[in-house]
């Protein structure tokens, strides 16, 4: 859950004060303090979990870097719509900790 704030709130700190906004992900230092250590009863389930959701948060940001370069190269008429590419690709970041929380809570599997 707190990747989903971070990378909300940090993507619209970038959308107020541009690339500066980054300096909110400065609130997953945080993390240690606000929530508790996991214990780690089974290690290799814990991997296999962690593996599978960070390589669907991947496949959706780089489906993300392809279709921002699609429409850079192919369609002139977006272009002129879309903020600067150094902002876009600013984005990203806060993006994939999103898109990592939210693919998270979605596989998290039930507790037994």
């Amino acid at each position: 859950m707190i990747e989903i704030f971070v990378g909300f709130g940090t993507i619209i700190s970038i959308s107020l004060l541009g690339t500066k906004g980054l300096a909110a992900l400065a609130i997953l230092a945080l993390r240690p303090f606000i929530l508790q250590k996991e214990n780690i009863e089974d290690s290799k389930s814990y991997l296999e979990f962690s593996y599978k959701i960070l390589s669907n948060s991947l496949s959706i940001i780089f489906i993300m870097i392809i279709s921002i370069i699609v429409i850079l190269q192919f369609i002139p008429v977006w272009k002129a719509k879309l903020p600067p590419i150094e902002v876009m690709f600013v984005v990203l970041i806060p993006f994939f900790l999103l898109t990592h929380g939210v693919i998270g809570i979605i596989n998290l599997p039930g507790k037994e």
